[in-house]
């Protein structure tokens, strides 16, 4: 993901905070929102999370240990396998690093 709405690297700013302040982490999906000259990304919470917000989850969990996590999903809720399998996306990537920390 590079950097769009607020002009800087996600990446590198998960990089900069320091662990003992996350305590839980919101996934969601956003909205592009394009206009003449560019684009901005409005969180919309109607979709699945974007692979590109999972990308940034993986590195937040690496970061910062594994914390509670939660999905955002407001409007047009989906069928509650759907949610689940959100949910249980969100526990692989906590397993994944549970198992390189072990």
């Amino acid at each position: 993901m590079s950097a769009r709405n607020h002009g800087f690297d996600p990446r590198q700013y998960l990089r900069s905070v320091p662990g003992g302040l996350v305590e839980e982490i919101h996934l969601a999906e956003f909205t592009v929102n394009r206009f003449e000259g560019g684009e901005l990304l409005i969180d919309t919470h109607d979709h699945p999370v974007a692979e590109e917000v999972w990308g940034l989850y993986a590195l937040a969990v690496e970061r910062f240990g594994p914390k509670p996590a939660l999905i955002e999903w407001d409007t047009d809720l989906p069928p509650l396998e759907v949610l689940l399998e959100e949910a249980a996306k969100a526990e692989r990537i906590m397993e994944v690093h549970h198992a390189r920390a072990a």
